[in-house]
């Protein structure tokens, strides 16, 4: 069988495994089935490691007192 590396599309939301565990935040590699075409299908899980979100904010903020 196929096997891939998947990663959940929103780490907030947990995605199960067919056992009954969550897929890990860092991804896993699984045998691609049919269960994990339908995740792939309807946007559970990619395929594609998911980018690391930066917080802008902190750049964006001026420090006390600067102009």
């Amino acid at each position: 069988m196929n096997s891939v590396t998947l990663y959940p599309k929103d780490k907030k939301v947990k995605v199960r495994k067919p056992d009954g565990a969550h897929l890990s935040e860092e991804g896993e590699p699984v045998v691609m089935n049919a269960y994990w075409h339908r995740r792939v299908r309807e946007g559970s899980v990619t395929t594609n490691m998911p980018e690391v979100a930066t917080d802008k904010t902190k750049d964006s903020v001026k420090a006390k007192g600067s102009k």
